[in-house]
């Protein structure tokens, strides 16, 4: 006798198995929350970080408006401290850069360097402020990898300028500045006197080496950045 042969198509009575599209459902599921999470986290920062500072800006420059001789709307209008803080630098630059700004200018330093502790801070403040408005076409535009904090663990570094001033009359083998942000703040770090012949220079912009530091090595450029939001494909 022939043996018959088995079929395993399923009967008209039998039920389709769910699993499979009940799987596909809550992959898709989840992955468009994720997606909707890294598009909503970045714009709601950002919303909160600008409205966090206009209010302290207002805060502090709203009570300094005469209020009988403004109306009473104005101190509603939101970015109002900013607008006035923006005019208000913008004035005191136009002064200092006439003759009689100047005068007024230098005869305000001459009185605040006569007081003892005032005029070391105005001063390191001053030379700190002038010496980045200088080099501002210079400083952070090279991000090297360095040996740091000890031989075979490499970081990467901003090269600042090179070394000068006391340091530079002991190390004079071609030192560079470098500083070391930390992860993920990197506005805290380590200034470091380094060979420049010990750096590897990156090709890569300080935004890029700036995205690696903060996001722990997983984003290094906008190319990341694109992969992350998109979503998942469902298996």
């Amino acid at each position: 006798m022939k043996a018959s042969k088995m079929t395993n198509k399923p009967s008209a009575n039998q039920p389709v198995e769910s699993a499979p599209k009940k799987h596909k459902f809550l992959t898709s599921l989840r992955n468009s929350f994720f997606t909707g999470v890294v598009v909503a986290l970045p714009i709601g920062l950002t919303v909160w970080l600008i409205t966090w500072f206009v209010n302290i800006v207002d805060t502090k420059v709203k009570p300094l408006i005469p209020a009988d001789f403004v109306p009473g709307w104005v101190f509603a209008i939101p970015g109002l401290g900013i607008i006035i803080s923006i005019v208000a630098l913008w004035l005191l630059g136009a002064l200092a850069t006439n003759f009689l700004g100047s005068r007024l200018l230098r005869f305000g330093e001459n009185l605040v360097s006569r007081v003892p502790l005032v005029r070391n801070i105005y001063k390191t403040l001053k030379q700190i402020v002038v010496t980045m408005a200088r080099q501002k076409d210079q400083a952070f535009k090279e991000v090297c990898l360095l040996e740091y904090p000890r031989k075979g663990l490499w970081a990467i570094g901003f090269i600042t300028s090179d070394l000068k001033g006391a340091p530079a009359e002991h190390l004079q083998d071609d030192y560079a500045c470098v500083f070391v942000p930390t992860t993920p703040n990197p506005t805290s770090g380590f200034l470091l006197f380094v060979k420049r012949t010990d750096l590897k220079v990156l090709d890569m912009t300080p935004e890029e080496g700036a995205k690696m530091i903060i996001s722990g090595g997983m984003v290094t450029s906008d190319k990341d950045l694109e992969k992350l939001e998109k979503p998942t494909p469902s298996l």
